[in-house]
C-alpha cells in the first residue's frame, strides 16, 4: 500500500491555527425566529379571548407588534437578521390564564416586562428572564407566595412590582433582595406573617428607595433592621396589624422623605428621633395607639407638608415650637386627647389647606386670626369646648373659601364634594434621576365645621358671605340672633347644618333659590314664618314657630334636647322627648314592673319576709 505523504510543518502549524480560532470564534446566534417564536408560544399560552388582543402579532417580527419594543439596531444585535425584543408591555389587555414563564425565559435580552392590570392568574415563577430591570405584574390575580428563589434569579432587578395581587402566605424570613433593587412595592394583597429582617442583603450598599408593604396582614413589631437600609427615602406600613413602638432608629434614616405607619396597632409615644429625618416630607402615622405629648423636636422637620397623627391618645397641648414647620399644608389631630387654648403655632403654617382638630379637648376663645390662610380649603374644630363669638375677621383673606384660587372655578358636582376628606400620598421611582418622586391628592369639599362646641352670638356676616364654600356645619352650640340674609348668595353650598341652636327669626327665602344645595338642617331652633321650599321635609323640624300650608303653630314647643327657659342641653332632653312629656303607658309598665320585682322579693326571701311582717313587740 502506498504511504501517505506528511504534511509540510508549516501546513500543519497553519491547520492547527485554524482549528483554535474556530474553536475560540463565539457560536452563532440563535436563529432569526427565537424571540419572534418565544413570543408566539407566549401568546399560545393564554386563554382563546386574550389572543384576540395579540392580533397584531403575526408576519416577521418588527416593532409594530403590540406591545413589543426592540432593541435598536445600534445595540450589539446577535445578528442583522435577528431582532430581538428589549420590552413587553401589555398592560390592560384583560389577558387571562396562568403565567407562561417558559416562553418568556426565551427572551434573553428582555429589559422591562410590563403585565400589569389583567388577570393573569397561578404563582410566580423563578424561570424569567436574568436579564430583566423591570418588573410589573400588579393588578393581576397571582396567588401563593413570593418565592425565595425569585431574588436570586432576578440578579438585575431594579424594580419590582407586584402590588394587588392575591398573594396571601407569609414572606420567608431568608427573603433577601439584592443590593441594585431601588422599588419593592408588594402593597394590597393579604400577605400575613412577620416583615422579614433583611429586606435587603446588604444594606450599607442597597439602592433601595421605595418599600411599599402597605395593605397587607402583617402583624408582629416593625424589624429593627429597616432602619439600616439607609437609602431608603419612602417607607410604606400602613393598613396592617403591626404593633409595638416606632423603633427609635427610623431617625437614622437621614434621606427619608415619606413615613407612612397609619392604621396599625402601634404603642408608645412619638419618637423625638423623628427629627433625625430632617428631609421628611410626609409623615403619617393616625390611626394607630400612640400616646403621650406632641414632641417639641419636630420643629426640626421644616420642610413637611403632611402631618397626620389623627385617631391616637395624644395629650397635652400644641408645643410653640411647632411654629417651625412652616411648610405644612395637611394637618390632622383629630381623634385625640389634645387640650389647652388653640397655640399660635398653628397662626404660623401659612400654607395650611386642610387643618382637622376634631375631636379633641380644646378651649378656649377661637382666635381672630383662624379664618385668615390664604390657601385653607377644610377647616375642622368640631366636638371640642370652644367658648365665645365665632371671630368676625378675616373672612376675605382665604381665596379658596371664597370662591378664588388663582383662577375660576365651576361649581362641584355632587360626586366631587367629597366628605369625609380622604388624603392619598403616591411614590414611584424616577430611573432617570434615581429620586422619590411623590405627590398627594386631597380630596376635600371646601368646608367649615365648628359644630360640637360651646359658641354662642351671632352668625357672622363675613362667614355666610364666603361664595367658594360647599359644606357648613354650626350645629350643637348656643348661637343665637337670625340667620344672615346674605345665606342665600351662597351659591356653591351643598350641606347647611344650624341645627340644635337658639336661632330666631325668619328662614332667609333666599335658601329656595341655592340650586347646588343637598342637605339642609335647621331643626330645634326658634325660627318662624313660613317655610321657603318644601324641598327639605323635616329640615326644620322642632321649631314652634315654623308655618305650613295648614297654618301657623299657636302653641310653641320647646325643642328638643333643650330645657325650658334654658339655652342648656338638659339631661335626657329635660324628660320630654319628640312627642312631649313622659307617657303614661310609659309610667303605668314601670309601675306594674316595680310592684311585681318587690312581690316577688318577698315570696324569694325568707330575710325579706321577715323583716317586712316581723312582729311588733308591744313594751309597758
Amino acid at each position: 500500500m502506498p504511504t501517505a505523504t506528511p504534511l509540510p510543518h508549516h501546513l500543519l502549524a497553519t491547520l492547527l491555527l485554524l482549528l483554535l480560532l474556530l474553536a475560540s470564534a463565539p457560536r452563532p446566534a440563535a436563529p432569526a425566529s427565537t424571540d419572534r417564536a418565544a413570543l408566539l408560544a407566549f401568546r399560545a399560552a393564554l386563554s382563546p379571548p386574550s389572543r384576540a388582543a395579540l392580533s397584531s402579532w403575526c408576519g416577521p417580527l418588527s416593532p409594530s407588534w403590540c406591545g413589543v419594543s426592540l432593541h435598536p439596531t445600534a445595540a450589539p444585535a446577535p445578528s442583522p437578521a435577528a431582532p430581538s425584543v428589549a420590552e413587553l408591555s401589555l398592560r390592560g389587555l384583560n389577558l387571562t390564564g396562568v403565567l407562561p414563564a417558559a416562553p418568556l425565559a426565551l427572551l434573553r435580552r428582555l429589559r422591562t416586562l410590563d403585565l400589569s392590570a389583567n388577570a393573569l392568574s397561578g404563582e410566580l415563577p423563578c424561570s424569567l428572564p436574568r436579564s430583566l430591570l423591570v418588573l410589573d405584574l400588579s393588578r393581576n390575580a397571582l396567588s401563593g407566595a413570593v418565592p425565595t428563589c425569585l431574588p436570586s434569579s432576578l440578579p438585575a432587578l431594579h424594580t419590582l412590582n407586584l402590588s394587588a395581587n392575591f398573594l396571601r402566605l407569609p414572606l420567608s424570613p431568608r427573603l433577601s433582595f439584592p443590593a441594585r433593587l431601588a422599588a419593592l412595592d408588594l402593597s394590597r394583597n393579604a400577605i400575613s406573617g412577620a416583615v422579614p429582617p433583611r429586606i435587603v442583603a446588604d444594606p450599607d450598599n442597597s439602592a433601595l428607595l421605595l418599600l411599599d408593604l402597605s395593605h397587607n396582614r402583617f402583624s408582629g413589631e416593625i424589624p429593627a433592621g429597616i432602619a439600616a437600609v439607609r437609602s431608603l427615602q419612602g417607607l410604606f406600613l400602613a393598613d396592617n396589624q403591626l404593633s409595638g413602638e416606632i423603633p427609635p432608629g427610623i431617625g437614622n434614616l437621614t434621606y427619608l422623605q415619606v413615613l407612612d405607619l397609619s392604621n396599625n396597632r402601634l404603642s408608645g409615644s412619638v419618637p423625638a428621633g423623628l427629627a433625625g429625618c430632617f428631609q421628611l416630607l410626609y409623615l403619617q402615622l393616625g390611626g394607630n395607639q400612640l400616646s403621650g405629648a406632641l414632641r417639641p423636636e419636630l420643629d426640626a422637620l421644616a420642610s413637611l407638608k403632611v402631618l397626620d397623627l389623627s385617631n391616637n391618645k395624644i395629650s397635652g397641648e400644641i408645643p410653640l415650637p411647632l411654629a417651625g414647620c412652616r411648610s405644612l399644608e395637611v394637618v390632622d389631630l383629630s381623634g385625640n386627647e389634645i387640650s389647652g387654648e388653640l397655640s399660635s403655632a398653628v397662626a404660623k403654617w401659612l400654607s395650611l389647606k386642610f387643618l382637622s382638630l376634631a375631636g379633641n379637648q380644646l378651649s378656649g376663645h377661637l382666635p381672630d386670626w383662624m379664618f385668615s390662610f390664604p390657601l385653607l380649603q377644610w377647616l375642622d374644630l368640631s366636638s371640642n369646648k370652644f367658648v365665645g363669638f365665632i371671630p368676625d375677621g378675616g373672612f376675605n383673606v382665604t381665596e379658596v373659601l371664597n370662591g378664588g384660587g388663582g383662577q375660576a372655578q365651576a361649581p362641584a358636582t355632587p360626586s366631587e364634594t367629597v366628605l369625609p376628606p380622604q388624603l392619598f400620598v403616591s411614590a414611584s421611582v424616577n430611573t432617570v434621576s434615581w429620586q422619590l418622586d411623590l405627590r398627594y391628592d386631597l380630596q376635600a369639599a371646601t368646608g367649615i365645621d365648628l359644630s360640637g362646641n360651646e359658641l354662642r352670638g351671632e352668625i357672622p356676616e363675613g362667614l355666610v358671605a364666603m361664595k367658594g364654600l360647599e359644606y357648613l356645619n354650626l350645629s350643637c352650640n348656643y348661637l343665637a340672633g337670625q340667620i344672615p340674609a346674605g345665606l342665600g348668595g351662597m351659591g356653591r353650598l351643598h350641606t347647611l347644618d344650624f341645627s340644635h341652636n337658639g336661632l330666631s327669626g325668619e328662614v332667609p327665602p333666599g335658601i329656595a333659590a341655592m340650586a347646588e344645595l343637598e342637605v339642609l338642617n335647621l331643626s330645634y331652633n326658634s325660627l318662624s314664618g313660613p317655610l321657603p321650599t318644601m324641598k327639605f321635609p323635616g329640615a326644620l323640624a322642632g321649631n314652634p314657630g315654623i308655618c305650613s300650608e295648614e297654618g301657623c303653630s299657636e302653641n310653641a314647643r320647646t325643642p328638643e334636647g333643650k330645657m325650658e327657659g334654658s339655652n342648656h342641653r338638659g339631661w335626657l332632653g329635660g324628660w320630654h322627648g319628640e312627642n312631649g312629656w313622659v307617657s303614661l303607658g310609659a309610667f303605668c309598665i314601670s309601675t306594674m314592673i316595680s310592684f311585681y320585682v318587690s312581690l316577688a322579693t318577698l315570696l324569694c326571701s325568707s330575710k325579706a319576709r321577715n323583716l317586712v311582717f316581723r312582729p311588733v313587740r308591744v313594751e309597758y
